[in-house]
C-alpha cells in the first residue's frame, strides 16, 4: 500500500511540475518572478521523476540527485520571495540571496562528491539516511537558515504592506520549509520515516505555487486570462493519460509510463511556446507598424509623403502575410494609385464608385486582384483607399488581420488630409493641425497632438499596479503628476485617486446599458473593468462584444486619452 501510494504520489509531483514549468515560462516569459518560478518547478520535477524511477529501478546517488533539487528549489524560492518586495526591499537583502546561491553551489558539489548517504537500494520508500557528520550539519544548517529567509521575506512583504496578495505564495512557502523540518529530522535523527509525507507536502506546495503565480499572471501582469489555466490544465493531462494509459497497456512498466508521460506533456509545451512566440512576433510586428505609422505625420525633408506611404504599406502587407497591396488617393471623381507593393501600378485609376463607406471585398474584374478595400476617411470624406491583395497563405484574412487595415486606413485618411491642409495652407501647419486634432481625437491624437508615448507608457504600468499602492507610490508618473507630499503610501492613494478619476472622465452621461456594450462605452470600459474590477481581457472582449484587434484599438485610444487628461490636470496645478 505504501509503495503504491509513493508511486501515485511521485508520478503526480513530477507531473504537475514539469507541465507547470512550461506552462508558466511561455505565458510569463521575461517576467523575472515567473522565470524564478519556472527553475523550482523544473527542480522539483527533476525531484519527482528520480523519485519515481527509483522505486522500480536502483539508480546510484538517486538521493543525492533529489537533496541537490531540494537545495536549488529552496535557494531559486528565497530569491523569489525576494522578488516580491518592493524595490527597496529587495535591494537591501540582495546580498543574501547572492549568498545563499553560492552555498547552495558548495553544498550540492559536497553531496555528490562525499557520497554521504547510506542505503539507498534498501531505502527507497524512505527518507534518505545520511551519516552524522560535517556534511549533514552544513546541509541542515543551509537548509533552515534558508527557510527563515524565506519566512522573513514575506514577513517584510506584510511591513510593506504586500502580504495580502501573496498569501498563496506564502501558504505554498510554509508547505515547502515543512518538508525542511521532515526531512532533517527524518536523514539521520529518527528511524527510517516514509518520504510520502515529505513528498505530498512538496507537491502541495506545488500546486499551489502555480495557482499563485498564474494568478499573478492573469490580475498583476494581465499575460493571460483566468480561463486558459483550467483549459490548458484539462487538454494536456487528458492527452497524457491516454499515452501513460497506452504506455501501460503495451509494457507493464512504470518508467516507460514516466518517460512517455514526459514526452506527452513536453511535446504538448513545445507546441505552446511555439504557438506563443508567433503570436509574440505578431504583436511585436503590429507594434512596429503602429510605430511607423506614427512617424509617418512627420514632415521630414528627406521622406517625400509617397515614400512615407510606400513605408506604411509594406509594413501593413508584412503583418497580415499579404501578397500585395496598394493606396490610391482621391483625386475628383476616382481614386490613383500612388504607391503600390506588388499590386497594381502606380497611376492606375479606380472608379469612385467601386469604393463604399467600409471594408469591403470588390466587385468585377478588380476582385481578381484585390480581397479588400479599405476606405480612408476624415470626417465621412474619402480621402483615399487601400487595397490588399490574396493572403500569402492562401487563407482567408482573419478578423484581426481585417482590424489592423481599417486602423492603418483610418490613419492613412487623416495622414492625407493633413498632407493636403499643409499643401493647401503651407503657413498655417500649426493651426491645421490643431483643428485636425480637434475634429478627429481617437485617431489623431495619436497623429498629431499625442502624449509623448513614453509617458503613455508610464500611465500604463500605473494602472497595472492600480490595486497596489504601495507600488503607486514608486511610480515615477507621481512625479509627471506633482505628487511628492507624504509617505510613499500616501503618494500611492493620491495616485490611484487621480487614476480613477481620470478613468472615470471617459465615462458616458447615462447608465451602463445591457451587453453588447454601444461603442460609446469602449473608451470607459476597456479600462475600468480591467484596472478597477481586475476582469480578464477576454471577458472584456466578449462583453463588448468585439474582436482582439478593436479592443487593442479601444484600449491604446482610452489609454491616449487617460494620459492626456492627467497631463492636462498636471499643468493646472
Amino acid at each position: 500500500m505504501l509503495f503504491t501510494l509513493t508511486s501515485v504520489t511521485d508520478y503526480l509531483g513530477f507531473s504537475i511540475s514539469l507541465w507547470l514549468a512550461f506552462y508558466l515560462f511561455a505565458r510569463g516569459f521575461p517576467s523575472r518572478i515567473t522565470m524564478r518560478t519556472v527553475v523550482v518547478l523544473l527542480a522539483l520535477a527533476v525531484f519527482f521523476l528520480s523519485a519515481s524511477i527509483n522505486l522500480h529501478l536502483r539508480v546510484p546517488g538517486a538521493t543525492a540527485i533529489r537533496s541537490s533539487m531540494l537545495v536549488i528549489a529552496l535557494a531559486t524560492w528565497h530569491d523569489l520571495s525576494n522578488r516580491l518586495l518592493p524595490q527597496e526591499a529587495q535591494k537591501r537583502t540582495r546580498w543574501l540571496v547572492q549568498l545563499f546561491y553560492l552555498v547552495g553551489l558548495i553544498v550540492v558539489l559536497l553531496l555528490f562528491w562525499t557520497h554521504s548517504f547510506v542505503g539507498e537500494n534498501e531505502n527507497i520508500l524512505y527518507v534518505g539516511r545520511m551519516n552524522l557528520g560535517p556534511i549533514y550539519a552544513l546541509f541542515g544548517v543551509y537548509q533552515i537558515l534558508v527557510s527563515l529567509a524565506i519566512i522573513r521575506g514575506f514577513r517584510l512583504g506584510v511591513k510593506f504592506g504586500v502580504g495580502e496578495q501573496n498569501r498563496l505564495f506564502f501558504i505554498a512557502s510554509i508547505l515547502a520549509i515543512s518538508t525542511v523540518a521532515y526531512g532533517i529530522f527524518a536523514l539521520a535523527l529518527a528511524p527510517p520515516m516514509p518520504r510520502i509525507v515529505q513528498d505530498l507536502l512538496i507537491l502541495s506546495s506545488v500546486i499551489l505555487m502555480g495557482i499563485a503565480v498564474a494568478r499573478y499572471q492573469v490580475f498583476i501582469e494581465r499575460r493571460t486570462t483566468i480561463e486558459d489555466f483550467p483549459v490548458s490544465i484539462l487538454a494536456v493531462f487528458s492527452l497524457s493519460a491516454v499515452f501513460a494509459f497506452l504506455a501501460w497497456i503495451w509494457s507493464r512498466s512504470a518508467v516507460i509510463v514516466n518517460l512517455i508521460t514526459a514526452l506527452a506533456i513536453l511535446t504538448h509545451a513545445i507546441y505552446d511556446l511555439a504557438r506563443e512566440f508567433v503570436d509574440r512576433k505578431r504583436y511585436q510586428s503590429e507594434t512596429d507598424i503602429r510605430h511607423q505609422l506614427r512617424k509617418l505625420k512627420d514632415h521630414d525633408e528627406e521622406d517625400t509623403f509617397q515614400e512615407r506611404l510606400t513605408t506604411g504599406l509594406a509594413l501593413l502587407c508584412k503583418v497580415i502575410n499579404a501578397s500585395g497591396g496598394f493606396i490610391a488617393i482621391k483625386t475628383d471623381n476616382r481614386f490613383i494609385v500612388l504607391t503600390s507593393n506588388r499590386s497594381l501600378p502606380a497611376g492606375s485609376e479606380i472608379p469612385a464608385d467601386a469604393v463604399g463607406a467600409e471594408i469591403q471585398q470588390p466587385a468585377g474584374t478588380l476582385r481578381n486582384e484585390i480581397d479588400w478595400l479599405a476606405p480612408a476617411l476624415e470626417n465621412e470624406t474619402p480621402m483615399a483607399v487601400i487595397g490588399i491583395g490574396p493572403s500569402k497563405s492562401n487563407n482567408e484574412y482573419s478578423n484581426e488581420d481585417i482590424d489592423m487595415l481599417a486602423e492603418v486606413a483610418d490613419r492613412v485618411g487623416s495622414i492625407v488630409h493633413l498632407h493636403n491642409d499643409r499643401v493647401a495652407r503651407p503657413s498655417q501647419v500649426t493651426d491645421g493641425a490643431r483643428a485636425l486634432d480637434a475634429e478627429s481625437d481617437q485617431l489623431l491624437s495619436a497623429l498629431i497632438s499625442s502624449p509623448d508615448p513614453e509617458f503613455v507608457k508610464t500611465v500604463e504600468e500605473a494602472l497595472r499596479s492600480l490595486s497596489d499602492i504601495i507600488k503607486l507610490g514608486d511610480s515615477p508618473l507621481a512625479n509627471y503628476l506633482r505628487i511628492s507630499e507624504g509617505t510613499q503610501i500616501e503618494r500611492g492613494r493620491a495616485m490611484r485617486d487621480q487614476l480613477i478619476r481620470a478613468i472615470e472622465m471617459l465615462k458616458p452621461d447615462a447608465p451602463r446599458p445591457p451587453e453588447p456594450l454601444p461603442r460609446e462605452w469602449y473608451n470607459y470600459v476597456v479600462l475600468y473593468d480591467a484596472y478597477v474590477k481586475d476582469v480578464p481581457n477576454r471577458e472584456i472582449m466578449a462583453r463588448m462584444y468585439v474582436s482582439e484587434g478593436t479592443f487593442n484599438r479601444s484600449r491604446r485610444n482610452a489609454l491616449r486619452g487617460v494620459a492626456k487628461y492627467l497631463l492636462e490636470q498636471s499643468k493646472r496645478k
